[in-house]
């Protein structure tokens, strides 16, 4: 204490009466009345007006005889340091005790990183099959502290502390941390054990390297992270000095830091300018020390599309961000555009002219109310639109590319830029599991030269249908106003079962060997919500079912039912039919009867048929109007190909 700082009385009575308003308690350091030892006892301090303290034992010495020991000091636990302080006992019962406080007391720190205690942490460990539970006592940025039992078909003495071991931090099912850790301490409590583990890394490394990083933003002051500590419970709060849509970093005082690499965070929010708060879940991936301070880098584990769209769209509006690159548009200018543009011709026109009310209160709410389902990307000046580009989900884990359309503004590519911003925004995406995100779709013309290059060329240029593929369709309008009469007897069209969909499944292996079975699955992360029932929500339809076209009870073709609201993609392409042709002799009178049967008979509106194979309608004689579309689908784990394929091939910059 020689070397030790001082406190007055006042900071002194105030640390007391914030401590009795928090409930906590401070310790006493009693002597035994006959024997040479020291306890330190946990009692609870009453208001205090300067002088005079008043404090009461704390009920679990109750029956103790404390009032028989010698009173020495009074030890304070605060913020990191410990503060001892000289007294005059005045009065000493079995209940309670008064002491008159000095003008001065010490503030003692001996410790190089503050210590924190912890509640309600379950800790498991591991190590060569030897295994111990109990709870996690106290961290430091450094170590931790833990109290464990071994499992009883175990003894402690298999534990070896000189080997590393695996630590798991939880509480419920939220995991705080796993990692190897190293034992400094080990020593016995009652039946168990209190060791001391120190962190073996300072990195991790939570996500493969990506081709393509977007960059980080200066935070500034706008940007905070506040979060309630998953150890201790207190709610912290860091200004944020960098941040992208991947993860951010934060400094401390060395002697203030309170984060180890691999903490999970499982609620964190993101505060902007203190107007809007995007949660996130976040986890601890590097400490560097700095001069006099501690940077940590987090990496966003986990946010809903909502704030995921809101962090982007703060992201490129801070300066640095591309000129005219927008995420606010007007509808009036967006339809001036597609006309404009070309993207509604005439022949498309003529199609969604008598739904053009519907269509247009329809983009109005995707536009304005559905981040969850719809996202958008163009290129202004001046509010006036020179490029587009659109994506919405299509099935439970895929989202579909659309509406991509550009106009000439003093020679720029703008069909690239827009199409930059899409790949910015997805390739981080993709690590949220909230997204639902392992495949992206686009239907293209295969005369348009822009589509055909830059997505049909990296499916030619990689040559892998299991991780990109291509598959060509027949487009045309299910003939309306035609009778079809009741399929033959020995025809049947039915709701696809399982032995059903394997069966097709084997088919397209050996035929396509690509990734559309993948899609169409509604395979879905556990306790989350359905496709339907996320577009429902926001107003909007969107489902599909299977059937087969079977004769005797062999099938024939494989038919997707799908249904979505009109003009949610202008082509219909989510609204209609998805045939896979099983038999090439399959006549065209029957699929069509097959269709008729599945819609009964009086479909309201047009459908549209996309019919694979596409030579089939060719081959068949089918005498109505059809153009050929193509269907691109990548699986996002090979988003990095794709990315350093675009570079490469079309110089496309994303630094």
């Amino acid at each position: 204490m020689a070397s030790a700082d001082y406190l007055d009385r006042q900071k002194l009575t105030n640390t007391f009466n914030y401590l009795h308003f928090k409930g906590n308690p401070v310790y006493s350091l009693l002597n035994h009345p006959c024997y040479e030892e020291s306890l330190l006892i946990k009692v609870y301090p009453e208001p205090c007006s300067g002088e005079i303290l008043n404090c009461r034992w704390d009920d679990t010495y109750s029956g103790y005889k404390l009032e028989d020991y010698h009173l020495q000091f009074l030890v304070v636990s605060h913020d990191q340091s410990f503060i001892v302080v000289p007294t005059r006992l005045i009065l000493k019962n079995e209940e309670r005790f008064s002491v008159e406080l000095p003008k001065t007391a010490f503030v003692v720190n001996r410790r190089q990183f503050p210590r924190f205690d912890c509640l309600d942490v379950k800790a498991e460990l591991w190590q060569n099959g030897f295994h111990a539970e109990g709870e996690l006592i106290d961290f430091s940025p450094q170590a931790f502290r833990l109290r464990v039992q071994s499992d009883p078909m175990f003894s402690f003495h298999c534990f070896n502390s000189e080997e590393t071991a695996i630590i798991r931090l939880s509480s419920g099912d939220q995991v705080f941390y796993s990692g190897i850790c190293a034992c400094r301490r080990a020593h016995q409590n009652g039946h168990g054990r209190e060791l001391v583990l120190i962190p073996t890394q300072d990195q991790i490394k939570r996500f493969k390297a990506m081709a393509l990083r977007n960059p980080r933003k200066q935070g500034s002051a706008s940007f905070s992270a506040v979060f309630s500590h998953p150890f201790t419970k207190r709610r912290v709060q860091r200004e944020i000095l960098d941040i992208s849509t991947t993860g951010f970093s934060i400094c401390n005082p060395s002697r203030e830091s309170i984060l180890m690499p691999g903490m999970v965070i499982p609620d964190m929010a993101i505060n902007y300018a203190g107007i809007l708060k995007i949660h996130c879940k976040a986890q601890v991936i590097y400490r560097k020390e700095e001069e006099e301070q501690t940077r940590f880098g987090l990496a966003i584990l986990d946010m809903d599309m909502t704030g995921y769209n809101h962090l982007n769209q703060i992201l490129n509006s801070i300066q640095g961000s591309e000129g005219g690159s927008q995420n606010e548009v007007n509808l009036d200018e967006l339809w001036e555009f597609f006309f404009d543009a070309d993207f509604i011709y005439p022949k498309k026109y003529k199609i969604i002219q008598p739904y053009k009310e519907r269509f247009q209160d329809t983009y109005r709410r995707l536009y304005e109310e559905a981040p969850e389902i719809a996202k958008y990307f163009t290129y202004q000046r001046n509010g006036r639109i020179y490029g587009h580009i659109a994506m919405i989900k299509a099935y439970e884990k895929t989202w579909m590319v659309h509406h991509h359309a550009a106009r000439p503004i003093g020679g720029r590519p703008i069909g690239l830029v827009v199409l930059k911003q899409l790949i910015c925004y997805l390739k981080d995406l993709i690590r949220l599991p909230s997204a639902n995100l392992d495949y992206v779709i686009t239907y293209y013309r295969p005369e348009n030269k822009f589509p055909a290059r830059v997505f049909g060329g990296f499916a030619q240029n990689h040559d892998n249908p299991q991780h990109c593929s291509l598959h060509s369709f027949s487009y045309l309008t299910y003939p309306l106003g035609k009778t079809f009469e009741e399929l033959p007897a020995d025809w049947r069209v039915r709701e696809c079962s399982d032995a059903d969909l394997w069966e097709f499944e084997q088919f397209y292996r050996n035929h396509y060997s690509g990734l559309f079975v993948q899609i169409i699955k509604r395979n879905r992360r556990p306790n989350t919500k359905s496709i339907e029932e996320t577009f429902a929500e926001n107003g909007f339809v969107r489902r599909w079912r299977f059937f087969v076209l079977t004769h005797l009870d062999h099938l024939k073709a494989f038919i997707v039912a799908e249904e979505s609201d009109a003009g949610i993609n202008l082509s219909n392409l989510l609204n209609g039919f998805k045939i896979f042709v099983m038999d090439p002799g399959l006549q065209p009178e029957i699929l069509f009867r097959a269709i008729s049967e599945i819609t009964g008979k009086q479909p309201a509106e047009s459908i549209s048929l996309l019919i694979c194979p596409a030579d089939y309608v060719d081959k068949a004689d089918i005498a109505h109007e059809h153009k050929r579309y193509l269907l691109w689908i990548l699986d996002m784990q090979y988003a990095n190909e794709y990315i350093e394929f675009l570079g490469q091939k079309y110089r496309i910059r994303f630094d």
